[in-house]
């Protein structure tokens, strides 16, 4: 009799397609970065404003799009005169938000604000007989108080005659462009020298985008029948994390019928196994536009009715 435990491997699509790796995670991977022009711009802009010592910076876009994957490119690209630091709990007030910073610095985050601010400069100045400067990047930062968001503010004054000591970096949603924009923020927003928007992908640049990914992880055996990427888009918005989640199921879904080709009923289906919203984004689009359009020919039936009363 045969004892031996049944094969509890998972069923994967990666022999079947060809791929050494999964294609279309979700997590932030360097590997997979795929430079579309706004990517790549943005980029640019920051590594230029960052080696010019520039001060504060911005980097703002919808979730998904890419911001976290980008900063990563980022401090990849960077010289090892640029120290780094990231702050990932942006929801701390001023002095909590500056223990934070000492601890990630290696330095003791216990004392009076004082304290922890002469601590921190004295950390800026040791860094600069180095010829060292100090990137710090702020994530979800549209979640910082206005108070911690002063305090960055006042950190930024540390500088010398060559230039800034510490370089901000403001990562965070849209929302954070309408709080930088706040009146009680003038002074901070008037030192933004580099400011980039992520935007989503194109439809071109999707089908660029899934054939890049798969080209990375090794694979040729997928094919992309006509309409693929205008089904990609309208159920994803071209935002790069939905994108991957409905390859990912995709492939998955394709894999399991003996398929190697991927078409915009497969694409629709594996949306909605992915839990996306059931109506695509085109659709709410529409109907937004729809309920426009529909009030004001009302408003002009109300309008021309009383005028014929009056």
């Amino acid at each position: 009799m045969n004892l031996s435990p049944r094969s509890t491997k998972i069923p994967d699509y990666l022999d079947f397609f060809g791929l050494r790796d999964h294609p279309f995670r979700i997590t932030p991977d360097t590997d997979y970065f795929y430079p579309s022009p706004a990517h790549q711009a943005a980029l640019e802009a920051l590594r230029y404003g960052i080696l010019r010592r520039e001060g504060f910076l911005v980097l703002t876009g919808e979730p998904g799009v890419g911001k976290t994957l980008l900063i990563r490119m980022l401090f990849e690209g960077l010289p090892p005169e640029v120290q780094t630091a990231m702050i990932l709990t942006p929801t701390l007030g001023p002095e909590e938000l500056l223990e934070v910073i000492l601890e990630d610095l290696g330095l003791s985050g216990t004392g009076s604000r004082e304290k922890l601010i002469r601590r921190f400069r004295d950390r800026l100045f040791e860094l600069a007989e180095k010829g060292h400067t100090l990137l710090l990047v702020i994530d979800e930062a549209q979640n910082l108080p206005p108070e911690s968001l002063e305090e960055l503010r006042l950190l930024s004054n540390f500088e010398t005659e060559k230039g800034k000591l510490l370089q901000i970096l403001l990562s965070g949603q849209p929302a954070l462009e309408e709080r930088l924009r706040s009146p009680e923020l003038s002074q901070l927003a008037q030192r933004i020298t580099v400011w980039e928007r992520l935007r989503p992908l194109t439809r071109e640049e999707i089908g660029d985008y899934v054939r890049f990914r798969l080209a990375r992880a090794g694979g040729a055996g997928v094919m992309l029948a006509r309409g693929t990427e205008r089904e990609l888009e309208r159920w994803s918005g071209g935002i790069p994390r939905v994108i991957n989640k409905i390859m990912d199921r995709a492939l998955l879904v394709a894999f399991a019928r003996g398929s190697h080709r991927l078409h915009p009923a497969l694409i629709r289906e594996a949306a909605a196994v992915a839990a996306l919203p059931s109506a695509p984004m085109y659709r709410r689009r529409i109907w937004l536009w729809g309920a426009v359009v529909v009030g004001m020919l009302l408003m002009g039936v109300l309008v021309y009715v009383f005028l014929l009363g009056g």
